[in-house]
C-alpha cells in the first residue's frame, strides 16, 4: 500500500510540478544561448567548460548548477517511476497458484532434429538446465567418469547419443524428433550402466576394443 501511494504521488509530481521545473530550465537554457552562445551553454550545462571561462560567469554558475541538479532529477525520477510501475505490475503468486505450479510443472523442451543430421544432440549444459534431477545425472554419470574434464564428458555424450541412434533397431521408423528423445532415454541408460564401473559408454566401449 505504501509503495502502491509512493508511486501515485510519484505520478502527481510528474504531472504538475515536473512541467513547471522542465519550463523553468528550457527558459534558463534560452537564457544561457542569449547570454553565452547556444555551444558555450550547453558545454557549461553539461560539465564540459567551467562557468568562470565565460564571459558571464555568475551567470554561467547558475546554469551549471541546475544542469548538475534538475536534470538528473527529472531523468532519474521519471525512469524510477516507470521501473517501479513495472516492479508492481508483478503481482506474487498466490498460494494456490503456487500449488498447482508445483503440481503440474511444464514438461521439458523437446529436442529438436538437427538439420544436417537429422538428430539434435542436446549439450550437457541443456540437461542441468532441467534441473537437480538434469544436473545430477550429468555430475555422477557423465562428468563423474572423467574426473569432471568437461570437455571430454561433452565429446563422449554426444558420441554415446549417436551411437545409441545408429545401432538400435527400435529407432527406424521414428521421426527425427522422436528419434533425438529416444535416443537420449536410452543414451543415459547407457551412461548409468557404465558409470557403475565407473566409466561412460564410450570409454568402455574403447577397453573392451
Amino acid at each position: 500500500m505504501g509503495a502502491r501511494s509512493f508511486f501515485d504521488r510519484a505520478a502527481h509530481w510528474l504531472l504538475t510540478g515536473a512541467p513547471w521545473w522542465l519550463l523553468a530550465f528550457v527558459l534558463l537554457y534560452t537564457a544561457g544561448g542569449a547570454f553565452l552562445g547556444w555551444r558555450a551553454a550547453y558545454e557549461v550545462l553539461v560539465g564540459l567548460t567551467a562557468p568562470g571561462q565565460t564571459q558571464h560567469s555568475a551567470f554561467a554558475y547558475v546554469l551549471s548548477l541546475s544542469g548538475w541538479l534538475l536534470v538528473p532529477a527529472i531523468i532519474g525520477g521519471a525512469a524510477g517511476y516507470f521501473l517501479g510501475r513495472q516492479i508492481d505490475a508483478r503481482r506474487p503468486l498466490s498460494e494456490e497458484q503456487v500449488r498447482e505450479r508445483v503440481a503440474n510443472p511444464e514438461p521439458p523442451a523437446t529436442p529438436e532434429p538437427d538439420r544436417d543430421r537429422g538428430l539434435r544432440i542436446r549439450s550437457l549444459a541443456e540437461l542441468e538446465a532441467e534441473g537437480g534431477e538434469g544436473r545430477r545425472f550429468v555430475e555422477k554419470y557423465v562428468a563423474g567418469p572423467h574426473t569432471r574434464n568437461r570437455e571430454v564428458a561433452e565429446e563422449h555424450w554426444s558420441a554415446t547419443v549417436q551411437f545409441v541412434a545408429d545401432n538400435w533397431a527400435r529407432l527406424e521408423g521414428l521421426t527425427p524428433v522422436e528419434a533425438a528423445v529416444e535416443a537420449e532415454r536410452l543414451a543415459r541408460a547407457a551412461a548409468f550402466n557404465a558409470a557403475q564401473m565407473d566409466r561412460c559408454f564410450v570409454c568402455d566401449q574403447n577397453h573392451r576394443a
